[in-house]
């Protein structure tokens, strides 16, 4: 939506001292310039450029039918007697008024120009924010699932190794998993400066991992890959309740049935209670940073 740009030139142009064809015509230039180097998009540019000239059209009107009026209505100027010296057009100090209102005129322009751009800018910027965080809203809507932001996943283990809201300043979007692996948490991104924290290990297989991944497949109750046959001590279960697929690197975020440790079989295991919150707040697609 285009704006109206007659309020801002009639300031700008009633500010100048004098105020003439050449000074009105180089702040409409560089009102065009503005608007030309503003970042809008072509079509936006030919669409601003065409309402500043409509503002511009209608200012010249009224300014020429102001001097119509007033070119009319001026008396004519006394005629100086023979032999009497004319009185001075102007005096020094209105020499110095007109010099100091050129000085102001001069000075305020930029910041009229200036105007102008924002003018033209802000509500776009205005639109991209409002978008910005309806989109934000949509996603924590979409993680949340009405599930609690904290939980006791073992009342065993310390509180600080359970499931919690903590500060997590970041930069990735909400809805981002982010595995720290040398602090052994894994964070799910709730704003710029809160995540759903989870304790995982670190498998031999992902010691090495890192890097920008996207969760590329979810199972429940995952099928377990061919192991060594299973006694009392080793049930074969090695992927828990469920199971998060790290791209096509073959490596998975995954339950376990026994407490996280680092050096372990598998990638990154979390308590079944945690696989099974996260599992159910993150969909296909849910970028994954490891570092």
């Amino acid at each position: 939506m285009t704006r109206d740009y007659y309020p801002v030139l009639r300031r700008a142009t009633s500010a100048l001292v004098p105020n003439t064809d050449e000074a009105r015509r180089a702040v409409y230039d560089r009102a065009r310039h503005a608007i030309t180097h503003s970042g809008l998009s072509p079509a936006e540019i030919e669409n601003e450029h065409a309402a500043l000239q409509a503002a511009i059209e209608r200012l010249e009107s009224e300014t020429q039918q102001a001097t119509g009026r007033r070119r009319r209505q001026s008396p004519m100027p006394p005629v100086a007697r023979e032999g009497t010296p004319a009185k001075a057009a102007r005096t020094p100090g209105s020499a110095r008024k007109a010099i100091s209102w050129r000085m102001i005129a001069a000075l305020a322009t930029p910041v009229l120009l200036i105007g102008v751009a924002l003018y033209a800018l802000w509500p776009r910027a205005v639109t991209e924010r409002g978008s910005a965080s309806k989109r934000t809203e949509a996603v924590v809507e979409h993680v949340d699932h009405d599930k609690p932001d904290s939980g006791s996943s073992d009342p065993k283990r310390s509180y600080i190794f359970n499931r919690q809201m903590v500060y997590y300043r970041t930069i990735h979007p909400v809805g981002t998993i982010v595995i720290a692996k040398s602090q052994r948490f894994l964070y799910l991104v709730r704003s710029n400066v809160s995540a759903l924290r989870y304790t995982t290990g670190v498998g031999r297989e992902c010691a090495n991992a890192a890097g920008l991944l996207v969760i590329s497949a979810k199972e429940q109750w995952p099928q377990q890959p061919p192991q060594p046959a299973p006694n009392a001590q080793q049930p074969n279960r090695r992927f828990g309740a469920r199971s998060l697929t790290l791209g096509d690197t073959g490596h998975r975020i995954h339950g376990t049935y026994e407490p996280t440790t680092a050096g372990e079989d598998g990638c990154f295991p979390l308590v079944n209670d945690d696989i099974i919150d996260l599992y159910d707040r993150i969909p296909v697609g849910t970028r994954a940073v490891i570092n």
